[in-house]
């Protein structure tokens, strides 16, 4: 499954309620762009994460540049591509379904959630998903697991 990353950067996909908040980590990637603009913001963005998760103490990902950027917005996917939290399991099996991957693939996505916290303004939520948010671990699937959840 090919992904052009770098139509986030434009409208409308960078307005996605889905993509809220990645202004931010876009802001914070810019210098660097500036820095060496060679680099297409594919190459940076996906090495940007696999260098994270690796600082994390998760795995080392193998990476090669060559990805292309997209001139503007005439490539971006429609919105509602990726998961509503508030629609459970069934919802998000069915989006990610719709893309071609299987129940492992969903669930090592979705594991990224261990990773990072949630921001009122940008979600509707509040706080890290789990209680070492700086830390690759299996922490997100043990607090879906080990807790009792209830509807609000």
């Amino acid at each position: 499954m090919a992904v052009s990353l770098p139509t986030c950067r434009w409208a409308p996909e960078s307005n996605h309620a889905a993509n809220a908040g990645l202004q931010v980590a876009r802001e914070l990637l810019e210098p660097i762009k500036k820095q060496f603009p060679w680099i297409s913001y594919a190459d940076l963005w996906t090495l940007a994460g696999a260098t994270a998760v690796e600082a994390m103490g998760g795995p080392t990902i193998p990476w090669r540049p060559g990805r292309k950027d997209h001139d503007d917005g005439t490539y971006c996917p429609p919105d509602m591509r990726l998961p509503d939290a508030g629609k459970g399991a069934p919802h998000v099996r069915d989006i990610f379904g719709r893309m071609g991957m299987d129940e492992r693939e969903t669930v090592a996505l979705i594991g990224a959630h261990c990773l990072g916290r949630c921001h009122t303004d940008r979600s509707g939520y509040n706080g890290p998903w789990t209680n070492a948010p700086t830390t690759f671990s299996n922490l997100y699937f043990q607090e879906l697991v080990n807790n009792k959840w209830y509807v609000s």
